[in-house]
């Protein structure tokens, strides 16, 4: 096994009520997809791309 399919998934829900995105609720609601689930590295690659794209 690799190490991504040992990785817990969470819902969107489960990661916006965690202590560890408190202070990022609305970049993590912007970034990650209703229905989809995601590992703590997804979500943090997530963001981090989200934060380094060029504004328009």
């Amino acid at each position: 096994m690799d190490k991504k399919s040992k990785e817990t998934k969470f819902t969107k829900e489960q990661i916006l009520n965690s202590k560890r995105y408190e202070s990022k609720k609305d970049l993590v609601n912007a970034v990650l997809d209703d229905n989809g689930s995601f590992s703590l590295s997804e979500v943090e690659k997530l963001i981090n791309d989200y934060l380094k794209k060029e504004v328009k």
